[in-house]
């Protein structure tokens, strides 16, 4: 006797496995969402307008004056940023709110952005380039030079309203995406090196994965050599990242790499001194044994009997596997696609080793020929970050840009995954009207 539906379906919702898988997708939603949300709000305080605030207080035994930016205000007082007459980051102090005396916005506050990323606080109503820049070395102190194309940005915070305060951020996100400079933001280089890194890395490692679970679900079966190459391949998933990148270093640019540059007598390092395609080359083997055993899983889903059925019909085994077996495992590999993008495109420690640099003088990927250059050093996203939240010269406004940095490495990812995902989607779709 058959249990009816609706007991079934009770079955179901009271099974404690359910339940608690259930609730683990649930508390992995909300941590998702909870990164998401941390990395946004950062962002926002990146890029959005700071107000400049005049301030008057009492320090070593006299009144000061002071305009300056208020980055951060809480019970004990505010920390806040002068102008940056010598360098980037080096006016932030700390008011005690008893030793505050009159804080006041000035609707005249005006903050300019030099080209090195410096910023400048000052009080005036000019609005044409050349005033502005007069009125900047009429208050700038004895030994400041700037011209007044190194002015590329004039913001008037107190006044400006939340749409214009919309605007400047998203202003100053572009810049900070699609610029090059090294010096207050600019990611692009590191965007396209992640991006050409993953998809190389993808070229190389999806080949050799795919033929690797081919010889050891078709071939090999459950032989000896079999059970070593499996036991290995669970093995080196758990191996740490770094093992990688010193492993790269030593086979792929000391040991090839360098026999290269000598045998075509280069007189400095050019293949030995690390690039895209060893970085390219030690993130496809990391990832190898992910590839490996997810598409060897998706194999062993491909049913017995449509291999034996075109073997039936007189097709050879390598026919059967190319024409039958592979399109119907087409979801399985780009499931290790995607596994294999989420494991490499946040890699770092092997990057550093193997070619990522904090700073690329050309793209790994341009117009000039031969259009990838394989040996070149990149820029990395991962890389990125590390060096704004712990490398940067300016503390407060370099870690809200390592948020930020981290949230398009996210985007990134999630991007890759994303195409990935549709694609296999689509094809599972059209395997089952096949089916049908």
């Amino acid at each position: 006797m058959s249990t009816p539906p609706t007991l079934r379906g009770a079955a179901r919702r009271s099974d404690p496995g359910l339940l608690l898988a259930a609730g683990t997708v649930g508390v992995s939603l909300l941590a998702l969402m909870a990164i998401v949300f941390v990395l946004a709000q950062q962002t926002v305080r990146a890029f959005a307008p700071v107000p400049v605030a005049e301030l008057r207080w009492r320090g070593d035994g006299a009144e000061r004056t002071l305009l300056a930016a208020v980055v951060r205000e809480d019970a004990r007082g505010l920390i806040v940023r002068g102008s940056e007459w010598q360098r980037r980051g080096a006016d932030y102090r700390r008011i005690a709110r008893a030793d505050l005396v009159s804080l006041d916005w000035p609707g005249d506050a005006t903050t300019l952005r030099l080209r090195d990323g410096r910023e400048i606080h000052l009080r005036t109503t000019a609005t044409s380039a050349s005033d502005l820049h007069a009125a900047l070395l009429a208050q700038a102190p004895a030994g400041f030079a700037a011209g007044a194309d190194d002015v590329i940005e004039v913001v008037a915070p107190n006044r400006a309203s939340v749409l214009q305060s919309a605007g400047i951020a998203l202003a100053r996100s572009w810049h900070f995406v699609a610029g090059t400079s090294q010096t207050g933001g600019g990611v692009f280089p590191a965007l396209v090196g992640t991006v050409v890194l993953v998809l190389l890395m993808s070229v190389l490692v999806m080949p050799l994965g795919v033929l690797l679970a081919l010889w050891l679900h078709e071939y090999a079966g459950t032989s000896r050599s079999a059970r070593v190459l499996r036991a290995a391949m669970a093995n080196l998933a758990g191996v740490p990242a770094v093992i990688y990148g010193l492993f790269g270093l030593v086979l792929f640019v000391n040991g090839i790499g360098g026999g290269l540059d000598a045998l075509l007598a280069h007189g400095t390092p050019r293949w030995g001194g690390g690039g895209v395609l060893w970085a390219a080359l030690t993130l496809a083997l990391l990832t190898l044994p992910v590839v490996v055993i997810a598409t060897e899983e998706g194999l062993g889903r491909v049913p017995d009997a449509l291999r034996q059925g075109a073997l039936a019909l007189g097709a050879t085994r390598a026919e059967t596997i190319w024409r039958v077996v592979l399109p119907v495992a087409r979801p399985a590999l780009l499931t290790a696609l995607i596994l294999a993008v989420a494991r490499a495109a946040g890699e770092v420690a092997p990057l550093m080793l193997v070619g990522a640099v904090k700073y690329a003088p050309a793209l790994p990927l341009d117009g000039e020929f031969p259009f990838l250059h394989l040996s070149r050093p990149f820029m990395h996203l991962g890389q990125s970050v590390y060096d704004l939240a712990l490398a940067g010269g300016d503390a407060p406004r370099d870690m809200a840009q390592a948020h930020a940095a981290a949230l398009l490495l996210l985007v990134v990812v999630v991007g890759l995954n994303a195409a990935a995902i549709v694609v296999r989607n689509r094809l599972r779709e059209r395997a089952r009207e096949l089916a049908v």
